[in-house]
């Protein structure tokens, strides 16, 4: 049977609720919740456990990958050590702004994001950039005007 839930929370909450269940949501809230998970195989053809590790590895392991436009996606990456379903979360940014200072002050926080803020992501149940793909998207932010 189908059942339908409203965002992480909501699908955390029914799946922790319903025995037998099986649901996809992002790690942080099957970890908050001590909630089972299943080890994937990956390409390499090996079961990896969802977490830090397996994200990190899946995101280091394809950073020669990542085009111009910042684009990437990881359908089954690459890494015997990677988790195959992984994902960056997207900041879209104009590669203009009309008004200077509120285009500097944005930087300025993206800048933050990106270097010290990296720091805060195992608390924030994300994954750390790559330093690779932090620096990409460095030098992206210094294109923005």
């Amino acid at each position: 049977m189908a059942m339908l839930a409203r965002g992480n929370e909501g699908m955390a909450a029914r799946i922790k609720g319903s025995e037998y269940s099986i649901g996809y949501l992002e790690y942080y809230f099957a970890r908050r919740l001590g909630l089972a998970v299943a080890h994937l195989q990956n390409r390499a053809g090996r079961y990896v456990e969802p977490g830090e590790r397996g994200g990190q590895m899946a995101l280091t392991s394809n950073a020669g990958q990542m085009p111009d436009n910042l684009r990437l996606f990881l359908p089954d990456p690459d890494g015997a050590e990677s988790y195959p379903i992984v994902t960056f979360s997207w900041l879209l940014l104009y590669a203009h702004y009309p008004d200077a200072g509120k285009a500097a002050e944005l930087k300025k926080f993206v800048r933050w994001s990106l270097t010290t803020g990296q720091t805060f992501s195992r608390d924030l149940g994300y994954i750390a950039l790559p330093p690779e793909i932090a620096s990409l998207s460095l030098a992206a932010l210094d294109r923005i005007n």
